[in-house]
Order: C-alpha cells, then structure tokens, then sequence
C-alpha cells in the first residue's frame, strides 16, 4: 500500500473539510504519505490550516488554500470525476506543486514538477486508476507545469498540443472518406517526438484532444443550455446567476 497514515499504516480514510461549506475546495485534516516505489522517497503531506482563507497561498508554499482534488471542470466529471481513485494522487500532487511554486526559482520549480508530475502519474496506477485516465491526467498537469515555468518553450509545448489534436481530430473524420489523410497523423506523431523526453505527454496530449475532445464538447454542449437557464432562473428571481457556474469554472 504505498499511501500510508503519519504512523506507517495502510491509509484506509482521507480525512477533509469542504472549506467554506458550499465552495469546491478542500483542506486536509489529518497527515498523511506516499512511498514512491521508483525513486524511493517518502513524501508527506501535512494537516493545512484550518485558518487561512481560500485565497492564501501559504507563506512555505504548502498549500494551505486546499485543493479541488483532481482539478476537472465538473461538466467534465461524467468522463473523469474530481474525486475516487484518484484523490490522493492529486491531494499529493496539489501539495507538491504548491511547494515547487514556492522555490521562486522557474527552473528550479520546472525540475521539481517534472519529478513530483511523474510520481503523480505513478501514484494513480498504483491506486488503480486505469492507464488511459492515468496517462491523460499525467498529460495535462505536464501541459500545466510546462505552461507555468516554461516559458517560451512551455508556451509552444502547448500551442503544438492544441494544434496537434485539431490535426488528428480533422484528419480522422476526413479518413472516413479518403483513408490517405490518416498520414497526418504520423505528422503529429513525429513532431510530438521532436520534443525528446517531452515527447510522450506531448503525444498524449495532442491524440487524446483530437480524440477525447469530442466528447468532452458533447459533455459541454449538454450542460451549458441547462446552466444557462438556471442562470436566467435566477437573474428573475433575484439569486445570483454568476454563481450557477460554480464549480464548473473558477
């Protein structure tokens, strides 16, 4: 069991508090660590304070303000839900990211994120998460990291991800009528490969957008007319329609 209490046993209860009581984000109330079988290293994480804001960053860069545990927008959680399997990789993960922003280094933080990003991607097969859902979460983080500490390079990291996956979802719905235009997506893959030890969330990326995206556009495209009629529901009743979205957008 690589998730273990303070005391060394088998994690069997994540304990959280739901701060405030109708927000999306949570605080860990009770320590707890993760023994990563490739590099060997513990790695903790600690009780968040119960009296900081949402809004705080944490003076060590501890991730005092909570996590929304697995970060997807909930019109997308019938496809990947914030929480299950899944809760604390990304409770482990929140908290690394939070300590790597808090270097204040770019290149520093940018090491650090490739290293706690892939004892992510670790954690979540090792709690069971299934390859395809471990890879395309691993994938996105690695876009975020990338886009965060990157720079320039973080920047067309993710322009070519975006563009890769317009390529293949383009040239698979055009191979339904001339088979040819599936070589674009050998294109995509070697231009995914150029981008060296970067190659495979590059890959993954962009085939899982050109693939994945529609239904995510579906899953989007069910949810928004229902929001916006709350919101209008709302607006005449005197409510708040901002708050219909949340926590589908932050």
């Amino acid at each position: 069991m690589p998730f273990l209490t303070d005391d060394d046993r088998p994690l069997d209860e994540l304990l959280l508090a739901q701060r405030p009581d109708d927000g999306h984000r949570f605080q860990v109330r009770a320590p707890f660590a993760y023994l990563d079988p490739v590099g060997g290293q513990r790695y903790e994480v600690p009780v968040q304070d119960a009296a900081s804001s949402p809004g705080d960053a944490g003076d060590a860069g501890d991730g005092a303000a909570g996590s929304d545990l697995a970060s997807v927008p909930s019109a997308l959680w019938g496809l990947i839900a914030s929480y299950g399997r899944q809760s604390a990789p990304a409770l482990l993960h929140d908290h690394r990211s939070a300590v790597a922003a808090g270097l204040g280094d770019r290149r520093a933080a940018l090491a650090q994120r490739r290293v706690d990003d892939r004892v992510f991607r670790t954690a979540l097969r090792e709690q069971g998460v299934p390859v395809l859902r471990t890879a395309v979460m691993w994938a996105w983080v690695s876009a975020d990291r990338e886009r965060q500490f990157g720079g320039a390079a973080g920047v067309l990291f993710v322009a070519q991800a975006v563009l890769g996956g317009l390529v293949v979802a383009g040239a698979s719905v055009a191979a339904f009528w001339n088979p040819l235009w599936l070589v674009l997506l050998a294109v995509v893959a070697l231009a995914g490969l150029a981008w060296g030890r970067l190659a495979a969330p590059q890959l993954v990326l962009a085939f899982s957008l050109g693939w994945l995206g529609p239904f995510a556009l579906v899953q989007f495209a069910a949810i928004v007319p229902f929001r916006l009629v709350e919101a209008f529901v709302e607006l005449v009743s005197g409510g708040d329609p901002a708050g219909v979205w949340r926590p589908t957008l932050r």
